[in-house]
């Protein structure tokens, strides 16, 4: 009797352990799905960014192209402020 009565608590025990375990371990896939949702987010934006900076450096490097090929081709500076003549339109 007294046997059969430990092998019950035993095996609450176990079911309790069990239990207890379940729960922590769906607790922390919880935890880290809700850090990968929020690094996939932060994965997003910067790609954004990265395709924003991409456009910016193309549009960057085709201004300083034009640049350098009205000064080596055209022969052609930039205009000082003293040099500057304004016409007005009547």
């Amino acid at each position: 009797m007294l046997g059969r009565f430990v092998l019950v608590l035993c095996v609450i025990g176990v079911k309790v352990f069990t239990g207890v375990g379940i729960v922590y371990s769906e607790h922390s896939l919880r935890k880290e799905f809700i850090e990968l949702q929020k690094l996939q987010d932060q994965f997003d934006e910067l790609q954004v960014e990265w395709g924003r900076l991409q456009l910016e450096q193309s549009t960057w490097l085709a201004h300083a192209r034009v640049e350098r090929l009205a000064r080596e081709e055209l022969g052609m500076s930039q205009v000082h402020k003293e040099r500057l003549v304004l016409l007005e339109s009547r």
